[in-house]
């Protein structure tokens, strides 16, 4: 759970901006013959992880527009191994995942920047049964990246690891 002090808009853009531009860099370091090395069948490979950020930061940044635009939306919920092995086959250029991160948080950034301390307090509610604040979603958007940037590094030294991390 997220503090319960709320957090200022632009904190909360630099924190997600910073980043996703430390994941960016740590994903583009990473040499083209390691990007799909994974330690065993149940870890997934830095290409794995770089679309599965991309993908969950667009899934994220829609849930952050349906809790600001809807009342009480509800959200669903996704089952992450069965995406990555399903869309295994279209990751191709990790560059691509990387560009599509940048250009959605572009487009979050902006979403967060505009938040009002009204907004920062509606909430939705998870298919699981709890509630999801504006401000905890708004928070959650770098804490997410922040967290699959010590997943690379960990599926690189050959530890195997949860899919989240």
């Amino acid at each position: 759970m997220i503090p319960a002090m709320t957090p200022d808009p632009d904190d909360l853009a630099e924190k997600y901006l910073s980043a996703v531009e430390q994941f960016c860099e740590r994903v583009a370091k990473v040499a083209p013959d390691q990007l799909d090395f994974r330690p065993d069948a149940s870890t997934w490979s830095a290409r794995d992880i770089a679309f599965h950020v991309a993908t969950v930061d667009q899934v994220l940044g829609l849930r952050l527009r349906k809790l600001i635009a809807e009342p009480n939306p509800t959200m669903g919920s996704m089952d992450l191994d069965a995406w990555s092995r399903a869309l295994r086959p279209a990751h191709g250029d990790v560059g691509l995942a990387l560009d599509s991160l940048r250009a959605t948080s572009a487009l979050n950034i902006a979403v967060i920047e505009m938040l009002t301390p009204d907004l920062m307090k509606r909430t939705g509610m998870r298919r699981e049964g709890h509630a999801i604040s504006v401000r905890d979603l708004a928070a959650y958007l770098a804490i997410h990246i922040e967290a699959h940037i010590k997943q690379v590094g960990r599926v690189l030294s050959g530890r195997p690891v949860t899919r989240r991390g």
